[in-house]
């Protein structure tokens, strides 16, 4: 019997390290996309969509992986140093800064030009090189479809034009595939330069700064990295198309499937937790809480208010102490809060503060930890929030090499305040006089299985917005704007529809 594990599904869903979330998008995008084409055009737009489809979604599951292992290879054969090294960074960390002090401006140029680079192979394949590509594989199958012979070798030198250098019956130049590699800046020349002109950012910290962060962003942040290639990409695709009906379908479909791409299903998942009261919490942070949870209340059952007090018990007094300890940006040093408190949280505050490696050699505490310090409760043990932190974050959390946002640290702290709460209040729904360790596993179990059926349905409706919805609207307006239900891609139209 199939024994499904909803913790270690929803958790493969969530990260961004794994291919399964983007491939179950893509593949519902390819059979929606080919399948609507193929009603309205017939073979030759469901050829087309296919093609189109298969090929994108290989590069973004695969290529981009590729490139940047390829890039690395470059890097490391040419002596830039600690390319694993993250260059985010934020109040509570900064690997880069802290961890790199030899050759660090090289590093941040290098780390740059490579997603740069990236994004600019994607753009020109995608946007320039495979629509161009597509346009000729029709064009070639319709010819042999409509003459029964077979074509002449002059045939055979077109195909291999295609992919070289042609122009289309607008009279409109087309850039050679091969040169494609050209828009890969030469990493083995560019850094053979920085190394021997020795390249330095002294005086322009600024630049370094913007450079750092860009180059975390593109390769870290799906945003990021969706927006810096569909700018160009859905611009190429525009200008190469066969005529501007076609062009005017690329841009509502590549444009408005970004919504769906990065925010429906976040957006759907957002209104059902606050619809029904869950908690959005990571499924492996909620197993570590879940666990030590239960192993602090042991056999023993507690009232809703004893629960509450157990978990989290906050004195009034902390606002005072707050207000004399120096922060910048919610953020001090262990030393600082030390020395205003006397040292009476000398042992937690420092357990707390190894949350997050040191910053430039200094222990530091957030704000959020500081009240943790100063409060007591299972919910506030500094090794349990940093086991479930690591479960959070896969590990990264305590990686001196990896960024982790201030952000996601401190939503994961935040969420396990809100599953007791919620516990609470559904305890208190229910009637509920007691709480025990059976009831925490229930309804950890409860909320875990909520949040993975409404991250698939947010997923559902990204794939039927992307795969169905959009295609939909797509030929409405073209139906509205030209009068005909035709695959714009091979049909002529008159000077007045164009």
């Amino acid at each position: 019997m199939l024994n499904f594990n909803t913790t270690k599904a929803l958790s493969t869903l969530m990260n961004p390290d794994k291919i399964l979330p983007v491939a179950m998008i893509e593949v519902a995008c390819t059979g929606g996309r080919t399948y609507n084409g193929y009603k309205r055009g017939g073979k030759v737009e469901g050829r087309e969509r296919l093609r189109e489809e298969t090929t994108g979604a290989v590069f973004w599951l695969f290529g981009v992986k590729v490139l940047n292992k390829i890039g690395d290879f470059i890097g490391n054969k040419i002596g830039i140093k600690n390319l694993d090294v993250d260059l985010g960074k934020d109040e509570l960390r900064a690997p880069f800064l802290n961890n790199v002090k030899e050759g660090a401006n090289k590093t941040i140029a290098f780390k740059f030009a490579k997603v740069a680079s990236s994004a600019a192979i994607a753009t020109f394949f995608l946007g320039f090189v495979l629509p161009k590509i597509n346009q000729k594989i029709t064009e070639l199958s319709r010819s042999r479809e409509e003459n029964s012979s077979v074509q002449s070798a002059s045939d055979t030198s077109n195909l291999s034009k295609s992919t070289n250098a042609y122009e289309n019956s607008n009279g409109q130049s087309v850039i050679p595939l091969g040169a494609a590699a050209s828009l890969y800046p030469s990493m083995d020349s560019f850094m053979q330069s920085a190394r021997e002109q020795n390249i330095s950012f002294k005086g322009a910290s600024a630049v370094a700064d913007f450079l750092s962060t860009a180059a975390y962003n593109l390769e870290n942040k799906t945003a990021w990295r969706l927006m810096s290639t569909d700018v160009g990409m859905i611009a190429g695709r525009v200008v190469n198309s066969r005529n501007k009906v076609e062009g005017f379908e690329f841009l509502f479909r590549d444009t408005t499937s970004i919504y769906f791409y990065l925010f429906a299903t976040q957006h759907v998942m957002s209104l059902l937790n606050k619809a029904t009261g869950n908690t959005p919490i990571h499924p492996d942070s909620l197993e570590v809480f879940k666990n030590h949870l239960t192993n602090s209340m042991g056999d023993k059952k507690y009232s809703t208010e004893e629960f509450k007090k157990n978990a989290k018990e906050t004195p009034s007094g902390v606002s005072d102490i707050l207000a004399k300890i120096k922060f910048k940006k919610d953020v001090t040093s262990l030393s600082e809060f030390n020395s205003v408190t006397g040292d009476l949280y000398k042992e937690k505050a420092l357990k707390m503060s190894q949350l997050q490696p040191k910053m430039l050699g200094e222990s530091i505490l957030s704000k959020q930890q500081v009240v943790d310090v100063l409060s007591s409760g299972w919910n506030t043990d500094p090794e349990f929030i940093k086991k479930a932190l690591d479960a959070g974050t896969y590990g990264a959390a305590s990686n001196p090499k990896k960024f982790v946002t201030r952000k996601t640290v401190e939503g994961i702290r935040d969420s396990i305040d809100n599953f007791t709460q919620n516990l609470v209040k559904y305890a208190s729904d229910k009637g509920i006089k007691e709480i025990d360790a059976k009831f925490v596993q229930n309804f950890a179990k409860r909320t875990t299985n909520m949040n993975f059926a409404f991250r698939a349905l947010g997923m559902l409706v990204s794939c039927l917005g992307i795969a169905f919805l959009i295609p939909k609207i797509q030929y409405k307006l073209t139906e509205l704007r030209t009068g005909s239900k035709e695959f714009p891609g091979t049909k002529n139209y008159s000077d007045e529809n164009k």
